[in-house]
């Protein structure tokens, strides 16, 4: 993720920034200029922004910003939506009215925009069911029920389904060394179920892939419950690392191609977020690790992306040492998993066609009734969304899936 400062005083902030802490200007995320920018107010619920490349035009603060305080992102003012891009891909919240639930929902909220963020700067459109009832992307946060049937994080179809105990830190960490896993994050998990998503809209019914795919990761159309259970009473095997990113992976190849996918964009996201703090490696000692290359991540090719992840990872571990903390990157990459990842990027960099330009509509100037034209590289562009007016409901009754659990 890239640098953002705040426009009224050049102070840094950070992406889920509500309020600039050196001169307390409104903050917000605007998607359409992919921007954090401050705000002043205008009147009539209404914020005028004074990020430059706005030219004064007027926003609307999401609902869920100005009531329910899990939200940073604005509307354009004339807009008939109550919530942002973001907020309307998510169809079931939490139960409020239970204690820490409301931190729970702002904790999901935070990890699923970062994942749009990223998906939005490789060029991936994350349509709503409201806009593509069949096809589109919705999240539902549930929570296990008083029948003790648990919640089971997953993909269906699009429907994406997270535990809400994930949001609890002691919880994720008990279940993560239970499971013998050695990274397990909200981001991670949203990485990971977005990865069964795109599979089947980016690979899935693409003769150009499939058979790659298969010759990498292995026949999709093997039968996933006898997999999961033979996982699941079995284990991975003792040389998993040998061929995989993770013991999960070894499970079935669609849970090979999320946890490879997943893993992609943590690259992705940790290397642009490195660029953009201009991270450089210098060392005195000739034959240790540098890096000095600044290519933006979305312009790279596969080969310059490794050659950048290697000694950042090496650097990244070396600090968490110094901290007397784990390794920030506890992974090996062995050749075939490298081999994964680029067949990964290969389809990513397909469908985000970043050679493509078009022009887009920027918000307009107060007062000026026109509409800026700006020229834009497709991976910028966010996708339309249709006037959406209802609110997130509470779930209320246990949920109960299995599909491509983790």
């Amino acid at each position: 993720m890239k640098t953002f400062y705040c426009n009224r005083c050049s102070h840094l902030v950070f992406y889920e920034n509500v309020r600039c802490e050196r001169c307390e200007a409104s903050l917000g995320y605007v998607p359409e200029l992919a921007e954090i920018s401050a705000f002043e107010e205008a009147g009539e619920a209404r914020w005028r922004s004074l990020h430059p490349r706005a030219g004064g035009a007027l926003f609307r603060q999401c609902h869920n910003y100005a009531v329910e305080n899990v939200c940073n992102w604005m509307i354009p003012a004339e807009s008939p939506d109550t919530l942002c891009r973001a907020c309307q891909l998510t169809r079931t919240i939490p139960n409020l009215g239970a204690p820490d639930n409301r931190l729970y929902w702002y904790r999901l909220e935070v990890a699923k925009r970062r994942l749009l963020y990223t998906l939005a700067a490789l060029g991936l459109e994350a349509q709503s069911r409201h806009d593509d009832p069949e096809h589109g992307l919705v999240f539902e946060f549930l929570e296990d029920g008083n029948d003790g049937e648990p919640v089971m994080t997953g993909h269906d179809n699009g429907l994406i389904t997270l535990n809400i105990a994930e949001a609890d830190d002691a919880y994720r960490e008990r279940v993560r060394t239970a499971m013998g896993e050695p990274y397990r994050t909200l981001l991670g998990h949203f990485r990971h179920e977005t990865g069964h998503y795109y599979f089947s809209q980016l690979v899935a019914h693409n003769p150009r892939w499939l058979k790659p795919f298969r010759k990498l990761f292995g026949n999709e159309r093997a039968d996933y419950g006898k997999a999961l259970t033979a996982y699941y009473r079995d284990g991975a095997p003792a040389d998993w690392q040998a061929s995989f990113i993770s013991a999960y992976a070894t499970m079935h190849p669609w849970e090979d191609w999320a946890e490879t996918w997943a893993h992609y964009l943590l690259i992705v996201d940790v290397l642009d977020t490195a660029t953009s703090y201009g991270v450089a490696l210098l060392p005195d000692d000739p034959g240790a690790p540098t890096l000095t290359d600044r290519t933006p991540v979305e312009d790279a090719s596969f080969e310059n992306l490794m050659k950048r992840w290697f000694p950042l990872t090496y650097a990244l571990n070396s600090l968490n040492r110094s901290l007397g903390m784990p390794d920030g990157y506890p992974f090996t990459l062995a050749s075939p998993v490298v081999d994964k990842l680029h067949f990964v990027h290969r389809v990513i960099t397909a469908a985000g066609d970043k050679s493509q330009t078009r022009e887009v509509e920027a918000p307009a100037a107060a007062g000026t009734g026109a509409v800026k034209k700006v020229r834009r590289t497709a991976r910028a562009v966010a996708p339309p969304v249709a006037p959406l007016q209802a609110e997130p409901i509470a779930a209320t009754a246990p949920h109960k899936r299995a599909a491509r659990r983790r």
